[in-house]
């Protein structure tokens, strides 16, 4: 990604003042506070999460430069302070790289500043409470990123002494699976992409990425583990660095590159098909470390608060500000991915009713033997749309996934159901052609608008 910013710097002077008059909606550079946005159903509120995240612990974020003089890098680290609020995020699974965070002691981890709280249970400090300005609050907790990617971890791993830590933090086998549950942890998997089958049977993860930015603009990695051109993103991408009159919404960069990770699905599938429960999120993947470039909005193009108001994701619980509930939820796989940047999903629900009237939520295994349930899936809308914009098309499909592979069970635009007799795993996609947001790329024209797109993923239903 680093090859991107002399590419963009060349073209912040460019424009066409075709489009500089045009009035649109502002730009919001925020998001809304979960729980009102997406609705409380059935007692569950949403809780909006960041999955795989890196702070001045991780070697290389903050531009290669996480820890001048020993001490973390205080402006990058307030740059992702601000941004969790700003985006209204409500937990944060830190997922440091084992240089630097396998050297620190953990409470350090958690890189408190003023008046943020930390969460104990036992004694211990498994999290922390940052409150911020403008009223929201942010459950951050710890976890790291190497071969696996264990997040939420109650403490380090086991181990006689620092050197051992590092070696369990940079396995991938089943023993260092049982390590993070042990100290904790869930045991998640990130750049599915790039992992074998093999890999993922052994390990047996709670969940695994099912979309990763990094994979989508990395060159190397589109071409080697994607099938997608290798430079196309960069090509695209370079196109909003245009800060003349005319200039594209640098917030919709993303669309230049944003396209399914497929490889990553048919893994999930796979394992789906074998009877495994495997939860999915998005992953974020940011380090504030390769677009160092100022964008027409005042901020550098891989800002935190940019990448992370792209997508996220929400876990259903009771009280968003449990963090014990939080993790229960990922456990379970009571969640969904969503990529907030085509908008934030009003009026989502999905849940499965069984013919004794049992109600049935994402995660859950619903009895065969009962003849299994009826899926109803509420399409959402983007919230808050203004009438003035070009109204999306949004689309939800139903797969079934069985050991054949996967099976297009229905589709809607509207309320729609589905039975679930047969064994196997259920999941719903939401796509969109994003036409509202067309206007804001003004003088590139509507061609990154005009494809359909994956908009939310849930982790499965089990029928069995």
């Amino acid at each position: 990604m680093r090859t991107l910013a002399g590419a963009l710097a060349l073209l912040a002077a460019c424009g066409d003042d075709a489009t500089k008059n045009q009035e649109l909606p502002a730009w919001d550079p925020t998001l809304p506070e979960a729980a009102p946005a997406f609705g409380v159903r059935r007692g569950l509120s949403p809780a909006r999460g960041i999955v795989h995240l890196h702070s001045p612990y991780s070697h290389d974020a903050c531009d290669g430069d996480p820890r001048p003089g020993g001490a973390p890098n205080e402006p990058c680290l307030a740059d992702l302070r601000a941004a969790l609020c700003t985006t209204r995020i409500d937990f944060a699974n830190l997922t440091d790289h084992d240089d630097t965070m396998a050297d620190e002691d953990f409470s350090k981890l958690f890189s408190m500043r003023g008046t943020d709280q930390a969460v104990m249970r036992g004694g211990m400090q498994v999290a922390s409470r940052i409150l911020c300005d403008n009223g929201h609050q942010i459950l951050v907790t710890v976890g790291g990123e190497n071969d696996l990617m264990p997040i939420m971890l109650d403490r380090h791993v086991t181990a006689a002494t620092v050197a051992e830590r590092h070696g369990i933090m940079n396995g991938n086998d089943a023993a260092t699976a049982a390590a993070f549950r042990d100290a904790g942890g869930l045991v998640w998997v990130a750049h599915t992409e790039s992992k074998t089958l093999d890999t993922l049977r052994a390990v047996a993860p709670d969940g695994i990425e099912v979309y990763n930015l990094h994979a989508n603009i990395d060159p190397d990695i589109r071409k080697d583990y994607l099938g997608l051109p290798s430079g196309s993103a960069i090509a695209s991408a370079v196109e909003f660095a245009d800060t003349q009159p005319g200039h594209p919404e640098p917030d919709l960069a993303m669309l230049a590159f944003f396209s399914a990770n497929q490889p990553s699905i048919d893994k999930w599938t796979a394992l789906l098909g074998e009877g495994k429960h495997v939860a999915v999120t998005a992953g974020s993947d940011a380090h504030q470390n390769a677009l160092p470039v100022m964008l027409a909005d005042g901020e550098r193009g891989d800002s935190y608060r940019r990448v992370l108001r792209w997508f996220g994701n929400i876990a259903l619980v009771q009280d968003p500000r449990d963090i014990d509930q939080i993790k229960a939820a990922m456990k379970a796989g009571r969640m969904f991915a969503v990529f907030e940047l085509l908008g934030t999903p009003e009026g989502f629900d999905v849940s499965a009713t069984s013919a004794s009237g049992q109600t049935y939520e994402i995660g859950d295994v619903i009895p065969r033997a009962g003849g299994g349930a009826v899926l109803t899936v509420e399409v959402p809308k983007v919230r808050s749309l203004d009438p003035s914009l070009p109204a999306p098309t949004i689309t939800g499909i139903v797969y079934w996934i069985d050991a054949t592979g996967s099976h297009e069970l229905a589709r809607g635009e509207q309320t729609f159901m589905a039975n679930l007799g047969a064994r196997g795993a259920y999941r719903v996609e939401i796509r969109m052609t994003p036409s509202h947001l067309a206007p804001y790329l003004r003088d590139l024209g509507s061609a990154l608008a005009d494809k359909e797109l994956p908009w939310i993923y849930t982790s499965p239903f089990y029928v069995e």
